[in-house]
């Protein structure tokens, strides 16, 4: 008798898990699916790759500060105005690379330097709308100027 019981309580139990997983869960998760929460807005929508607009000017402008904020370069370091390649990850992130003069022991020399960015406001032109997510310097090559 008890074997009976528990045989059919297993059975009513996998019924109510089908019935709970075809009205409840499928359903919620296909509503979560079609929903805008995984939709990019349009206007966000960008070319993906090698790219250079207005917002990497910005951007330029931002990581060439964030550099000297950060005492990557000495203060008296000159950025080549314009002189950048720019990437656009998607997801409002960029990859920008140019170089940068710097004084030193053997003179004033080139380096190349690396900065990743984000792009977290709205506004293009405020620092705080954009979140600087790492700075590299390195040697160029040819060296001295």
């Amino acid at each position: 008798m008890r074997r009976n019981i528990s045989l059919v309580l297993l059975v009513l139990f996998i019924i109510g898990l089908y019935v709970l997983q075809n009205k409840g869960v499928v359903p919620f998760v296909m509503k979560v699916l079609e929903s805008d929460l995984f939709d990019v807005k349009e206007e966000e929508e960008e070319q993906l790759g090698k790219i250079r607009n207005e917002r990497t000017d910005f951007a330029f402008m931002h990581c060439k500060a964030a550099m000297l904020d950060e005492h990557v370069v000495p203060e008296n370091s000159e950025f080549p105005s314009d002189k950048y390649e720019a990437w656009a990850l998607g997801g409002r992130n960029y990859i920008l690379r140019s170089e940068v003069l710097a004084d030193s022991q053997e003179g004033r020399i080139a380096q190349k330097f690396v900065c990743k960015l984000r792009m977290t406001g709205d506004d293009q032109a405020n620092p705080d709308s954009w979140s600087i997510l790492g700075t590299e310097l390195n040697p160029a090559e040819g060296g001295a100027e």
